[in-house]
């Protein structure tokens, strides 16, 4: 421990494998900027559990998110849980004053994550949330070649994504999703990090949006961690078929998005055309791409009458290497920006608006 390092309290680490473990862990293992001090998990002997599996032998470990916050070795509350449990983890760390770093969903609506964040700002605490696509190699580049402005006037876009969750079957660890209410959802992850990832790389957000929003698979074949069936089914309110289209606010172009459930049969996870007055951009994701800020998409450009030719990009090597990132930057290193609570409440007022949409047949604005 250094006296630059921030000490972390993370709430979230399992002993049996989880997000926090192949993400957050590795980077926050290696890297000389911050410290893991503090665990959290729904028990005592769940958090001693994660910090023996992980060789973290001197943290404290803690059972409730008042006695993390209260820790005095912790400069910062890292929340990497399911969505529901979002807003009465972040509470007190907020009333104690702590930074904290949630994953995205910041939480299941709008109405809560406008609350966490004025909490924050009344108590004047930094903010990130894990919208690490911002952080892809991949959109960086396709940034740089929009902002460079060898595309032309940008014309209009095109995505297209397979969620990979709620494609006819689920598993037990899922069903917080299955409720809409809950916030998790095809509309609000895997859709929400790729829209934010656009509408990064555009440096605009979007208007008269106009969605169609589909529960193709309201009962779910219930399956274990190996896919074999258990015999059972699941009803699901949430969403699993996004369609929207819109406008860049900026004046660059059409927008059109669509997201559907489970893997794609034709190798098409992810794709992304960003089409110019001079040159078309190409990103395209490998299995399961659909998640951009997990996985990293090659990136392709034509100019002027050249064919499409692959762009060099910076490898990201595994999925800590984003949510990495997104640490350097919170640090002020590294490439990109600090994602803050403010910019998530900018994405939870478009997922609102798309519901709205959805429910009246309107055109939304939300900005």
């Amino acid at each position: 421990m250094t006296n630059s390092q921030k000490r972390i309290g993370l709430i979230g680490l399992s002993a049996k494998g989880s997000w926090a473990s192949r993400s957050h862990l590795p980077y926050l293992q290696r890297t000389p900027r911050y410290a893991i001090t503090a665990l959290q998990n729904s028990s005592l002997a769940s958090a001693q559990a994660s910090a023996k599996q992980y060789s973290l032998d001197s943290v404290s470990t803690h059972d409730s998110p008042s006695s993390v916050a209260q820790d005095p070795n912790v400069d910062i509350i890292a929340v990497s849980v399911n969505v529901p449990e979002h807003y009465k983890l972040i509470r007190p760390a907020l009333e104690a004053g702590k930074d904290v770093f949630c994953e995205w969903p910041l939480a299941r609506n709008e109405k809560e994550a406008e609350e966490l964040t004025a909490l924050a700002k009344e108590k004047g605490v930094r903010t990130m949330v894990g919208l690490q696509a911002r952080q892809n190699p991949s959109i960086l580049k396709a940034k740089e070649i929009v902002d460079s402005g060898k595309l032309g006037k940008i014309l209009g876009t095109t995505m297209f994504g397979h969620g990979m969750i709620f494609g006819g079957i689920t598993m037990p660890s899922y069903s917080y999703m299955h409720p809409i209410e809950n916030g998790a959802n095809l509309l609000t992850i895997p859709f929400g990090h790729a829209v934010d990832a656009l509408c990064y790389v555009f440096s605009s957000e979007l208007r008269s949006v106009s969605a169609v929003l589909s529960n193709r698979y309201p009962e779910l074949q219930l399956v274990d961690e190996n896919y074999q069936p258990l015999g059972e089914k699941k009803s699901k309110t949430s969403h699993d078929f996004v369609s929207m289209t819109a406008e860049l606010i900026n004046g660059g172009g059409n927008v059109d998005v669509t997201y559907a459930p489970g893997l794609s049969r034709t190798g098409r996870d992810f794709y992304w055309e960003i089409i110019g007055s001079e040159g078309t951009l190409v990103l395209e994701g490998p299995k399961m791409g659909g998640h951009v800020q997990m996985f990293q998409p090659t990136v392709k450009i034509a100019l002027g009458q050249e064919e499409l030719k692959e762009v060099e990009v910076e490898k990201a090597e595994d999925f800590s290497f984003n949510v990495g990132r997104a640490w350097d930057a919170w640090a002020g290193e590294g490439k990109g920006s600090v994602t803050t609570w403010e910019d998530a409440v900018v994405r939870h007022k478009m997922i609102e608006a798309i519901y709205r949409s959805a429910e009246k047949g309107t055109k939304e604005n939300y900005v």
